[in-house]
């Protein structure tokens, strides 16, 4: 039983993932020769330590907004987003930016009927630029007060991207207005986000573990970017005090990155007396296939 709990636990820290694409006024992915970065692997920031909460510093600001769109309403849903996209994707101080419909999950119980199915993910480079340019940008607020959407913002922490000239998936159609309405936005990523309640105390512990994970995640083939996000306030709406949060470009990257070597050493047990488990909950992982993607030339 205790390694079955050890196994839940490093494969709950490694179930992340996250896409980036630089994006033309037709959100085609424009494609540079460029070294492969991994934006903050040496970031000083994503290895601070608040001297305060004994937390890490983050190193960007995550806002979302959850929303349960019903079926007959998803197509107009998803083409009602992509003027927004265009004007985000103008917005200074934003680093990252896509809207995902929930896909498969596993692990864990079953989501509920209420779960909302769609999410908007925007990365920025502090919460003040978030605050300045989404004041600023009256469609954002008028789509989460006519969808009733409900926002959950976060800290990012240990940013991990390569440049989009390395992560770029070539666009599945021109992304401009004369998109058939009829049809859903063509997927460009596919996002796999793990869902931790930890018990308060551990919070130090647990971000530890991630601290030292393993980077070469950027050497994968098809891996697009990563951060663990740490829920801004209350959690009490989904009990979710962090997420971990992944993109790669295609289901067959994130299926051919759990069949490899690294996922098997990532998994192997480091011995020693087991501490005591840090989850308040099962962890739960969710994936959700992503559209009208913007993103900085570096990736993240």
């Amino acid at each position: 039983m205790e390694s079955l709990r050890n196994f839940v636990l490093l494969l709950s820290m490694l179930v992340f993932c996250t896409t980036a694409f630089q994006v033309n006024p037709g959100f085609g992915v424009v494609r540079r020769a460029m070294p492969l970065v991994a934006r903050s692997a040496t970031n000083v920031a994503s290895r601070t330590v608040n001297e305060d909460t004994g937390l890490f510093v983050e190193d960007g600001y995550v806002s979302t907004l959850r929303f349960l769109v019903p079926k007959d309403e998803q197509v107009a849903f998803e083409h009602s987003w992509k003027e927004l996209a265009q004007k985000l994707a103008a917005t200074p101080g934003l680093r990252y930016f896509h809207v995902g419909k929930r896909g498969a999950d596993f692990m864990g119980p079953p989501l509920p009927d209420d779960e909302f199915n769609y999410q908007s993910f925007a990365v920025w480079e502090s919460k003040e630029a978030s605050e300045q340019q989404l004041d600023a940008v009256d469609d954002f607020k008028a789509m989460a007060n006519d969808k009733n959407a409900s926002p959950a913002n976060y800290d990012g922490l240990f940013a991990l991207a390569v440049p989009t000239s390395i992560s770029g998936v070539p666009a599945k159609g021109d992304g401009t207005d004369n998109t058939d309405v009829s049809k859903r936005l063509p997927r460009e990523a596919l996002v796999a986000s793990n869902r931790f309640g930890i018990k308060p105390g551990f919070e130090k512990d647990f971000e530890e573990l991630w601290a030292k994970r393993d980077t070469s995640l950027a050497d994968l083939p098809g891996f697009v970017n990563f951060q663990l996000l740490r829920r801004e306030g209350s959690s009490d709406d989904d009990g979710n005090t962090y997420v971990s949060y992944t993109t790669w470009d295609s289901l067959k990257a994130f299926n051919n990155w759990r069949e490899s070597d690294n996922f098997k050493r990532s998994h192997s047990s480091s011995g020693g007396k087991p501490k005591e488990s840090p989850y308040a909950k099962m962890p739960k992982v969710v994936t959700f296939k992503t559209f009208l993607v913007v993103s900085a030339e570096d990736g993240m």
